[in-house]
Parts: structure tokens; C-alpha cells; sequence
């Protein structure tokens, strides 16, 4: 067996982008918890580390993470072959990664101050980036099922799928029984970032497969 990247350096490269950018929000929340960062992790959103002390690593990490989940988009374009499927899904995982550079953009209020524009500019581009990740993620594990490169990994990433929609019912009913939201909400954002990591690992990772037949004299 030898090992041989199924990806051209530059669809690899826009991946690496996009693990780095994972890596960088990642490390930005553990370590705004790690700190002290005053918002608890049961009841407190994510967003509103960004009202804390070192409230900028979280916006920073997220605008990262915007920009990083752009190049994972054009690199799973890359890694596929045209097609339906391939267009809806880059479309609407491209569309996700746009709402969380605008949330990043705009910091929500702080907790028991009266809810402003930049505010609801936040909940409603976190909100639909949410939505448009989840159906992006349905659309390509279905994708991946018509590529020869992912057919086998099909049945992971749908079940990774599932598992954040499962996640993402919760949250909401977690939000409307007032039920620990900020631990629903961090279990949804941990198996969307798990999604992603995995899809930058196929696409980074060399694949094994068989040496050629030699002829013999």
C-alpha cells in the first residue's frame, strides 16, 4: 500500500485554512473560560463573552472562524465533482460562514441592558448561519454519496448531521423552557465544529491505496 493525497495542494491549503480557523475559535472560548470569563457555561450564551474583559479574543476568534469556514467552503467545491448537490451545499455552507463574519462583526448587548441594533444584527446572523450550516451539512453527506473520494465517509458525516440536528432541536427547546441555553448551545457549536474538523481532514489527509501491479521481464 503507499499513500497519495486524493487533493491538489490547493484545494489541501484552503482546508488547512479552514482547520486553522476552527483551531483559532476553538482556543479563543477555552481560553475566555479558562480565564474566569465571568459567563456561565449552563445558563450564559457564547456570545456573551464578547461583553467580558478579554471580550476581543472572542470576536477575533469568530471573525477567524467566518473567514476560515470560507476557505473549508471553496475547498469542499474543490474536492468535489460538479453537480446539484455540490452547488446547493457550497452555496448554502457559504452563505452560513458569511453570517458568522457579520455576527462577528457585531457584538450582542450585554446581559440586562436593553437589546440595540448591533445587538439583534448578532442574534439574527447567528441564527440563520445556525440553520444554513445544519442544511448544508444534510446536503453534502447526500453529495458525498454520488463522489467515488467520499462515498465511504458518507455514513459519518450524515451521522454527525443527525447529531447536530438533534443538538440544534435542543437548544431551541432549551431557549424556550429556559433550560441551561448556554450548555445546549456549546454541545450544538461543538459537533458543527466537529464537522468541520473532519471535513478538513479528509481533504488535508493522504489516502491509502494499492501499488501498481509491476510487470515482470
Amino acid at each position: 500500500m503507499i499513500r497519495e493525497y486524493t487533493f491538489s495542494w490547493p484545494v489541501r491549503r484552503l482546508a488547512l485554512l479552514g482547520l486553522s480557523g476552527v483551531a483559532v475559535f476553538g482556543a479563543a472560548i477555552i481560553a475566555l473560560h479558562l480565564t474566569g470569563s465571568g459567563v456561565d457555561w449552563t445558563d450564559g450564551y457564547v456570545s456573551d463573552l464578547a461583553n467580558q474583559p478579554f471580550g476581543w479574543l472572542f470576536m477575533g476568534g469568530a471573525f477567524v472562524h467566518g473567514w476560515g469556514n470560507l476557505a473549508l467552503t471553496l475547498a469542499l467545491r474543490g474536492a468535489l465533482r460538479p453537480g446539484p448537490l455540490r452547488t446547493w451545499a457550497v452555496l448554502l455552507f457559504g452563505l452560513a460562514s458569511a453570517g458568522i463574519l457579520l455576527a462577528a462583526l457585531f457584538p450582542i448587548e450585554a446581559p440586562g441592558q436593553a437589546p440595540n441594533v448591533p445587538g439583534q444584527i448578532h442574534r439574527g446572523a447567528a441564527s440563520i448561519a445556525f440553520a444554513l450550516e445544519l442544511a448544508a451539512l444534510f446536503v453534502f453527506s447526500a453529495a458525498f454519496r454520488r463522489q467515488r473520494a467520499w462515498r465511504r465517509w458518507r455514513a459519518v458525516s450524515l451521522a454527525l448531521s443527525a447529531i447536530a440536528a438533534t443538538a440544534v432541536t435542543a437548544f431551541v427547546l432549551a431557549i424556550q423552557l429556559d433550560i441551561a441555553p448556554g450548555l445546549a448551545e456549546r454541545v450544538a457549536l461543538a459537533i458543527f465544529l466537529v464537522w468541520e474538523i473532519w471535513a478538513c481532514v479528509q481533504i488535508i489527509r493522504p489516502q491509502q491505496k494499492p501499488e501498481p501491479a509491476r510487470i515482470r521481464p
